[in-house]
């Protein structure tokens, strides 16, 4: 062993060596990762910078848009149209068209032209014949823009901007401006881009409506392929394409809330990645030099140094033969000082060496026990934090679509409140049909914000203990009309399961949803089976977050095609759906995950491709024996001549509530935020109840009705609001009555009822009683 270590040791000269080649190494690496750093940093400057552009060109284009859609409106308040002299309106659109825009043409509800800037007034026009926007316009009676479309009398590619006119409150025309692609080409223009840099504006189609360069050659095609597959996900994207020129670039595009219009911008790829490569010739060229250069230098002292050593080496051999040693003379002291201690050290060797392998092998048994306990304990952290980002990961989603539910609820009350006011106006068919689909719009939209709510687990529930197995039994009848004949369902119910308190309702669109991801996986047709059975606290069945309850499991089992461990860990992702563009909106098990999550209990999918799949929901047991309270009281006669005040930040949502309070008799006035509400209360104006809207900017709801009561004490409040998360302001709210939006005009009424006489019901879906003891 001694010879064979002897043979393969390092001397001097190359340990030298090693040591220079470790000392020069970590600089070496170090100055080429600063160099690489620096020039990463400088990449993600860029970066910045024109993702920072992208979303200036683009509020550029937006403010063109707007400024636009402003003189429209402006022009279609006009009193020559209001009176139809269609002759001096035509005046007043030429006039207006020598600040921008190709031409301006108002048509009539049908699309037909009624006055154009580009034919002479009294001239023939023809019918519109591109009208999706046109439509748009009357069905909404809100402006809207079109994609890029052929112009009926230009006969070239052009972009139009549409606004209604009304008149008694109705859509009576449309009055378009249609923009050339030249003039948002030269918004790009403007930029002073560099020669080889490219900008494009796209259309909600992904056709191209304006470009820096070769707008002629390019107006009205498709964005390159891997652009285009990139707008349809995330719009913060940074990524490698490649021009319709076939140039190789880097690009980033933002999209407009506002016209829904793409902006995007490439830089050749050459302009990025050469300040790279430059840096890793610098980075790894001058390192080797610098490398051999300190290699060479450790070779030159170790060689100087070798002579001594070789002359203690053959003084230690002699040594070993019992040979008496003369003094060692090499030149260097350590050296010499190393040969005196030769001698006083070679009796003490063998007893040290005995000792030391006895104390390795007694070390070396105690670290692989050590390293097997650590090992274990990694796996079972690792579980833990994967865990944990699960949980968080769905927290976040949670708090996403709670927001989003907030902005949404907003949009629902002004949509169906002008619809449902709107429909006492209608008489002729044709529009009783547009407002009953635009009605059942909305109500797909309401029923959309719920399915969020219910994974953001923000939504209101009435539970009440139940039985599964009866709820089972109840729904299977429906389950088969829903999921159809190709699709056996059977049972396998247990005996004695335990109650459990949940919202029955909620439960059953639960079952349904997962039943209908069933149906979808199985084409062909299968059997789904569904099972229940109690789980005792302690099982090891149980989730680790409900493993210390009793708990009802019932459990869909299909035949299916399966799932991916991929998919199944994105599951319960909102919007997040497997099926085809059209078939499936993604809120089906999202929806589960959170009704199960906010009665309690948790959800379960367990499944391989192939093979069919299971969804286990477990629920929490209940020992409850009677359904919880609900508030009712008599209903009273409403105060016709009681003064209102109504408090709201959005005027859509303003209007609405207060034309309805003064449709029924009350009589109404309106502030648009907290301070002109203080203002008006300032004024000792009679007020007998204030409807308030519980977030809104400046003066939240709460601050308004706190600082109002300083002056009036005993002033009533409804506080109105569509957010999701109404937990942060109960202890501000107290038992003030919370109206949910969206919410109907009969609802309205119902809550101001039940507030100007006490002793009116409370009965209707939407109206919270904020101290009662319930999830949102």
């Amino acid at each position: 062993m001694q010879i064979f270590l002897r043979r393969h040791s390092f001397g001097i000269q190359a340990r030298l060596t090693l040591q220079a080649l470790v000392t020069a190494l970590p600089l070496v690496g170090l100055a080429s990762f600063a160099i690489l750093r620096t020039v990463d940093d400088q990449r993600a400057q860029i970066e910045s910078d024109v993702k920072q552009m992208a979303e200036s060109f683009l509020a550029d284009v937006d403010r063109q848009i707007s400024a636009i859609q402003a003189e429209l409106q402006v022009l279609a308040l006009s009193p020559s149209l209001q009176t139809g002299d269609f002759f001096a309106f035509d005046q007043q659109m030429r006039a207006a068209l020598t600040i921008r825009g190709t031409s301006i043409v108002l048509h009539d509800t049908k699309g037909q032209q009624l006055v154009s800037t580009n034919r002479p007034f009294g001239e023939w026009l023809p019918r519109a014949t591109n009208t999706e926007m046109h439509d748009r316009v009357v069905a909404t009676g809100r402006p809207q823009i079109s994609d890029l479309i052929m112009g009926a009398v230009l006969r070239r590619p052009i972009l139009v901007l549409g606004v209604p006119v009304f008149r008694d409150g109705q859509v009576a025309y449309v009055l378009a401006m249609g923009l050339g692609p030249e003039i948002l080409s030269g918004l790009l223009q403007e930029q002073n881009l560099s020669s080889d840099w490219t900008a494009a504006i796209f259309d909600r189609k992904g056709l191209i409506v304006a470009r820096n360069r070769e707008l002629d050659r390019f107006l009205g095609k498709p964005a390159a392929p891997i652009l285009l597959e990139k707008m349809a996900g995330a719009v913060d994207s940074w990524f490698p394409n490649v021009t319709s020129e076939g140039i190789p670039v880097y690009s980033t595009f933002r999209r407009s809330p506002i016209t829904g219009w793409t902006v995007a911008i490439g830089l050749p790829r050459e302009f990025v990645d050469a300040p790279l490569r430059r840096a890793q010739w610098v980075a790894f060229g001058g390192g080797a030099l610098v490398l051999a250069l300190s290699l060479v230098m450790a070779w030159w002292v170790g060689r100087g140094i070798r002579r001594p050593v070789e002359a203690l080496t053959t003084a230690a051999s002699v040594l070993g033969d019992g040979e008496c040693l003369g003094p060692l003379i090499g030149g260097v002291r350590e050296l010499d000082e190393v040969g005196d201690a030769l001698r006083a050290t070679a009796a003490a060797l063998a007893h040290s060496r005995e000792q030391l392998e006895s104390t390795v092998a007694r070390r070396t048994q105690e670290l692989a026990s050590a390293n097997e306990r650590l090992r274990a304990e990694i796996d079972a952290r690792e579980q833990a934090q994967a865990a944990l980002l699960q949980a968080q990961k769905m927290e976040a989603m949670g708090q996403l679509t709670g927001g989003v539910a907030h902005d949404f609820n907003n949009l629902l009350t002004a949509v169906s409140g002008s619809l449902a006011m709107l429909e006492t106006r209608l008489s002729d068919e044709r529009s009783l049909r547009l407002l009953r689909t635009a009605q059942r719009g909305a109500s797909r939209g309401a029923k959309l914000t719920e399915s969020l709510l219910a994974f953001a687990r923000k939504q209101r529930l009435d539970p009440i203990p139940a039985d599964l197995n009866g709820i089972v039994i109840d729904m299977s009848e429906m389950l088969r009309r829903s999921i159809g004949a190709s699709v056996e369902i059977r049972h396998a119910l247990a005996t004695d399961l335990w109650p459990v308190l949940i919202d029955v309702s909620q439960i059953e669109t639960a079952l349904l949803n997962v039943a209908l991801n069933a149906r979808d996986a199985m084409p062909g047709g299968g059997i789904l089976l569904i099972e229940t059975k109690n789980i005792p606290a302690g099982n090891a069945e149980l989730p680790a977050e409900i493993t210390e309850q009793d708990c009802i499991l019932v459990s869909l089992r299909d035949t299916g095609t399966g799932m991916s461990a991929e998919v199944i860990e994105r599951a319960f992702e909102p919007f997040f759906t497997t099926k085809e563009i059209g078939k499936g909106t993604g809120l089906g098990l999202s929806m589960v995950f959170g009704v199960v999550r906010q009665s309690g209990g948790t959800v379960r999918i367990r499944s391989r491709l192939r093979e069919g799949t299971t969804v286990q929901i477990y629920l929490p047991r209940t020992i409850e024996l009677s359904a919880l309270g609900s508030y009712s009281a008599l209903r009273a006669p409403p105060a016709e001549t009681a003064h209102i005040l109504v408090v709201d930040d959005d005027p859509d949502v303003r209007w609405i509530a207060a034309e309805g309070l003064r449709e029924i008799g009350y009589v109404v006035t309106e502030a648009d935020g907290g301070r002109a509400a203080l203002a008006i209360l300032e004024r000792d104006d009679p007020c007998d109840l204030m409807v308030v809207d519980l977030v809104m900017t400046g003066l939240t709801g709460v601050d308004t009705v706190q600082l109002a009561r300083r002056a009036r004490p005993d002033l009533k409040v409804l506080y109105c609001s569509g957010y999701a998360d109404m937990s942060r302001f109960q202890d501000d709210i107290g038992n003030e009555v919370l109206l949910k939006k969206p919410f109907r005009r009969d609802t309205l009424a119902e809550a101001v009822r039940a507030i100007l006489q006490p002793l009116a019901a409370r009965d209707a879906d939407n109206i919270v009683p904020f101290r009662r003891n319930e999830p949102f």
